[in-house]
């Protein structure tokens, strides 16, 4: 006798729903599985046949709708959709759904569940106070469910049979649709086997019990935010400053999202504002607040995507060691990803270009963007987004209408807009730099290096008076978004020429030396202004490497120079230390490339460079232990690495007092700074090499 099929659960309770596990709800009132759960046992409303059906049948031409109504030609498709479609949205989903489950028919499992919209959150109910899920922020719902893909698949031939005219070239790109939403059957929520939801709220209540979601008081966390939206969010407003703050009001902020943040926040927060988070120093709060964000992430607890690139972005912050998988890299190239598939590096549909959401979704791209073409050209790998993929239009000043907070002046959100536009201009130029002179089979020209100087010198000419920077103002002195501004500007400029600081002595190469000395020299003077203005620990994490590039260029130009030169050069050296130095109390820099630079120095240059602390005493012993180690480190090929954490580890000040810090062989560590300080500063045209022990004469 063939056994009795099985039959679907005509409906189910909203918990053995969530759980996705049979319930016998419409058998008895509390089900079994909510008695036994001892929670309440509601039912849902069934939302089958309640799906708006149009008819089917074409509709007739009305010829009274008026001409700015009229439907775009059928050869583009809009993303509507298209006007005149047989068959809408709706029906799509019910007929792509039936299919593939009439194709998975034959996969064994022992709980059915209805197949039906429900929030993708794994809401875990227990004694303890829910934790609300975020509203979304972006408010596109269908982009929750939608993937992108772009013009090379071959779905857009397809899409509600309309296809391309063989001559219609490529089609233009609002007219597109490249967001396609994913069938009911397959989204991600509704494959998820019973057992997997089993194991992901066994593992957020470990985390809960653990203490990832738990925040500091509300007082210490506000204090937080004050600060985040104080020092980082002006260079990357990838939220809107009032919705941030309502949420934070209503408790509705994602529990990712808010870790994020503060992870950020207690990087640039007051002394005073540690004591209240009880997590001890600023390190250790730092540590807590990156570790609970990645353990949110790792869950898959956060629904919305669009916050999880936020947050992503957030975490790429994360400054780990040289060796570490889970570098800012890491996190980048993951929200560099997610936000492509969700097509944030495309055009905005021609529908809603202004809305508050096209704007918050250009703003956190063009965030991404700029970190991601800073950290491409500080490490030397390769860049991660092409500029031949993106169309997204460039920042403009009303995409920062929602961007900040009522009460901030005027000048100020002037200053904060043409920060963020003009590094989103340099960031295009100097992805061109790296393009044209760091690959292997590519040099700068000299016609690349006059190109891309006219459009530097073009650039700053267009910015706002307030952003020039500059001496020959009477007025106020340049704001501290202009310095950091002027800095990324002037460190290109070095990329542009500092080849012309070595080699040989032609007039050409020694022009070009000159332009990357004046620039070196501009950062210098910058620097030097905001050490004294005391604000130059909350520069962002791109002012490590222009102030090191910028030390690379007085220390080569030093070897050379006599008498006063020498001494002012000494100077401006030692000014990009002590600015490294102010920014270790916020980034805690433990610069590796510098400590192999100071390695690798000859014994004289090193020992002028030796930083003082207040009592005038060197952080080295002295000059005579600095010749003895450099050659003790020449001599080493291997070692434990230091984990002391007391007193001044973390300083500059004791580079010359520090051994190899990496278990590197000698060979590993020429390969590794050959990479690091010649190719790069080069761009592969030599010269570093004869800077050793035994030609140092100076």
């Amino acid at each position: 006798m063939a056994p009795t099929p099985r039959k679907r659960a005509r409906q189910a309770c909203l918990a053995c729903n969530a759980r996705r596990v049979k319930c016998d709800v419409t058998e008895r009132v509390p089900c079994r599985n909510c008695a036994a759960a001892n929670v309440p046992c509601e039912l849902r409303v069934s939302r089958r046949g309640k799906h708006p059906r149009p008819s089917r049948r074409r509709p007739e031409p009305d010829t009274n709708v008026s001409s700015a109504h009229t439907s775009p030609s059928p050869a583009f498709p809009d993303d509507t959709l298209g006007n005149g479609s047989t068959i809408d949205d709706a029906d799509e989903h019910v007929a792509a759904s039936q299919v593939l489950a009439a194709l998975s028919q034959n996969r064994d499992q022992e709980d059915s569940f209805e197949v039906f919209e429900a929030d993708s959150s794994i809401t875990v109910r227990d004694p303890e106070p829910q934790i609300n899920l975020p509203d979304t922020i972006d408010g596109r719902q269908e982009e929750e469910t939608s993937v992108f893909l772009g013009e090379s698949t071959s779905i857009r031939y397809v899409t509600h049979g309309y296809p391309t005219p063989a001559g219609a070239g490529v089609s233009p790109p609002e007219n597109l649709r490249f967001l396609h939403s994913v069938p009911n059957a397959v989204r991600a929520e509704n494959m998820i086997p019973p057992w997997e939801v089993e194991r992901r709220q066994a593992r957020i209540r470990s985390l809960k019990a653990e203490g990832i979601f738990s925040f500091p008081p509300k007082p210490a966390v506000e204090a937080l935010l004050r600060a985040y939206f104080k020092w980082f969010h002006p260079c990357f407003p990838i939220v809107d400053e009032q919705d941030v703050w309502q949420h934070h009001e209503l408790e509705t902020l994602s529990p990712l999202l808010l870790q994020a943040m503060l992870f950020i926040a207690v990087i640039h927060c007051e002394e005073d504002d540690l004591p209240a988070l009880g997590l001890g120093s600023r390190h250790m709060a730092k540590y807590v607040f990156y570790n609970r964000a990645k353990d949110i992430y790792d869950v898959d607890f956060e629904p919305k995507k669009f916050t999880v690139t936020q947050a992503l972005f957030l975490l790429s912050f994360w400054r780990a060691g040289a060796l570490l998988e889970k570098d800012a890299r890491h996190w980048l190239g993951a929200a560099i990803s997610l936000a492509q598939t969700k097509a944030l590096h495309r055009s905005a549909p021609t529908k809603s270009p202004d809305s508050t959401t096209e704007k918050l979704r250009r703003r956190l791209w063009w965030s991404i963007y700029i970190r991601e073409r800073q950290c491409a050209a500080a490490l030397g790998l390769p860049n991660r987004i092409r500029d031949e993929d993106c169309d997204i239009e460039p920042l403009s000043e009303p995409d920062f209408e929602h961007a900040f907070s009522l009460s901030l002046p005027a000048p100020k959100a002037q200053e904060y807009t043409a920060y963020v536009m003009g590094m989103a201009q340099l960031s295009r130029v100097l992805g061109k730099i790296v393009h044209c002179g760091y690959l292997p089979s590519k040099s700068l020209s000299t016609n690349d290096r006059s190109q891309m100087k006219d459009d530097l010198v073009r650039w700053r000419q267009n910015l706002p008076i307030a952003m020039r920077g500059g001496t020959d103002d009477i007025g106020d002195p340049p704001g501290f978004h202009c310095n950091m501004l002027h800095l990324a500007y002037n460190n290109l400029l070095i990329l542009l020429y500092r080849s012309g600081c070595i080699g040989s002595a032609e007039e050409g190469r020694e022009v070009d030396g000159q332009v990357a000395l004046q620039a070196a020299a501009r950062n210098s003077r910058i620097i030097e202004d905001m050490l004294l203005e005391g604000n130059l620990r909350h520069g962002q994490i791109h002012v490590i490497t222009n102030l090191f590039n910028t030390l690379c260029i007085h220390t080569v130009n030093l070897r050379t120079s006599r008498g006063t030169g020498r001494a002012i050069l000494e100077h401006r050296a030692k000014l990009c230390l002590l600015g490294l130095q102010e920014l270790q109390k916020t980034w805690e820099v433990r610069n590796w490339v510098l400590q192999l630079f100071f390695k690798y120095l000859d014994r004289s240059t090193a020992a002028r460079l030796q930083m003082q602390d207040d009592s005038g005493v060197t952080g080295a012993a002295d000059k005579s232990q600095v010749g003895s180690r450099q050659e003790d480190r020449t001599l080493d090929t291997g070692g434990s690495p230091r984990h002391e954490f007391g007193g001044d580890m973390y300083g500059l000040d004791t580079l010359l007092a520090s051994d190899t810090p990496w278990s590197w062989s000698t060979e590993e560590a020429n390969q590794f700074l050959f990479s690091q300080i010649e190719n790069d500063f080069a761009f592969g045209e030599g010269g570093i090499l004869e800077w050793t022990n035994t030609a140092a004469t100076i």
